[in-house]
């Protein structure tokens, strides 16, 4: 260290700013601020201060603003200039003010009472709003306990109820059970899993304006069949997408779904949903009853009697000219079955195209066709050669099967007209 950094008194920064805060303080006494440009100044330091700090305390300072300015005629007179222009400038303002005060007062009446009820309506809330911020750690802890607990809880109805079906199954096949007993305890098994299965479709299904775009494809084969006498039908409706997309279009419109939790949703939504199987549920139908029925993402989860039974159950209950349209994964895209098909454990197994055009026939329907939906993006097919000749062709032979194969249609839909 030099001779002359030790020589040098140390700065006191707080000496400084005492000094710079009464200088501030004596040229506010002697009037060198504009003492309404200084208020406003301070407002907005107050104001910065508190959207720092509590948001209560900012709701507080517009609310004693609002207290101020409440009367809409209080506006007062002031001038900032000085000397006999200024004097006569004020004269005149508060001639201007006297005459103008009485009529104002009765032209505002109703917006003076107006601003007293939102005054007062406020400082009713203010405290309201304190005690409810109060309040709301303690909330949030005690839906953190919940959460924890069920979290704890849901494995356990998962093995009691699993021990359950095992007991009734042995009964039944002793003949110490009522018939039907296990398959209610399976039912209940299942409709455990509700909200877990309505969490998973949030979470890989897509987002529900998306999906309501793709399903809007089908508006078109219903358009003309179905009527308030013979009503669509979209069976396993999930969230309810596509009786959206229906209703929007006009078009008469229920659902039925087997998960309790997705038909609360569906039924939150304004939707008419109803909960049930849907074997039961298209038997206890009059046959050509129906101007249309939807299976969108619902026949993989079948077994072979069932998906059997069903088609034709439903080829039974459609009007003359309705439509039964299937919708499910695309086996024959292979990516499907490492993706989509296999992540969904509810899945019982990928249905090919062909196989579902066979069943719509079988049943009776015409005029069957496959609709290939959902392509892969461009970006996730394998890129073609750029170069030319025998060799290049080959290659771009090969990457487009494996294209074909890999990286087509996600989806398809086999739809069939009665």
């Amino acid at each position: 260290m030099s001779q002359e950094e030790k020589s040098t008194p140390p700065v006191d920064v707080q000496a400084i700013l005492a000094e710079v805060d009464q200088a501030v303080e004596d040229k506010k006494a002697g009037g060198f601020y504009d003492p309404a440009e200084l208020r406003r100044v301070e407002e907005a330091a107050l104001a910065a201060r508190s959207v720092d700090d509590e948001p209560g305390n900012l709701m507080k300072l517009h609310h004693a603003k609002l207290k101020e300015y409440w009367e809409p005629t209080g506006w007062g007179v002031d001038t900032h200039r000085t000397g006999a222009a200024g004097k006569l400038i004020l004269s005149l303002k508060k001639l201007i003010y006297k005459v103008s005060r009485f009529p104002m007062s009765v032209w505002l009446a109703r917006q003076a009472r107006f601003n007293d009820e939102v005054v007062h309506l406020i400082t009713v809330l203010l405290p309201l709003v304190a005690n409810v911020r109060s309040r709301l750690p303690q909330a949030e802890k005690r839906l953190d306990e919940l959460e924890v607990s069920l979290a704890r809880t849901a494995p356990r109805i998962e093995t009691l109820l699993a021990r359950l079906e095992k007991m009734v199954n042995e009964q039944e096949a002793k003949g110490e059970a009522s018939p039907g007993a296990a398959d209610e305890v399976r039912k209940a098994r299942f409709q455990s899993r509700g909200a877990a299965y309505l969490e998973f479709e949030n979470a890989h299904r897509g987002q529900r304006e998306l999906i309501k775009q793709r399903q809007s494809v089908y508006l078109p084969f219903f358009a003309k069949s179905v009527t308030p006498q013979a009503p669509l039908l979209d069976l396993g409706c999930g969230r309810g997408e596509f009786l959206e997309a229906a209703k929007e279009a006009g078009l008469a419109a229920r659902g039925l779904e087997l998960n309790p939790e997705m038909v609360a949703h569906c039924q939150g939504r304004g939707l008419e949903v109803a909960e049930g199987d849907a074997l039961d549920y298209l038997s206890a139908q009059p046959d050509s009853s129906l101007g249309g029925i939807l299976m969108a993402q619902l026949i993989e989860h079948l077994t072979t009697d069932q998906l059997h039974e069903l088609v034709s159950l439903a080829a039974l209950k459609l009007a003359d000219g309705g439509h039964l349209i299937a919708e499910t994964v695309n086996p024959a895209c292979l990516t499907t079955l490492s993706g989509a098909f296999y992540l969904d454990l509810t899945h019982h197994k990928p249905i090919h195209p062909e196989a579902a055009r066979f069943l719509f026939k079988g049943a009776g329907l015409r005029q069957v066709e496959l609709l290939y939906l959902s392509p892969y993006p461009e970006q996730y097919r394998l890129p073609e050669s750029p170069g030319e000749g025998p060799t290049a062709q080959a290659l771009n032979e090969t990457v487009k099967r494996l294209n074909d194969l890999l990286y087509s249609f996600q989806d398809y839909a086999v739809v069939g007209r009665k």
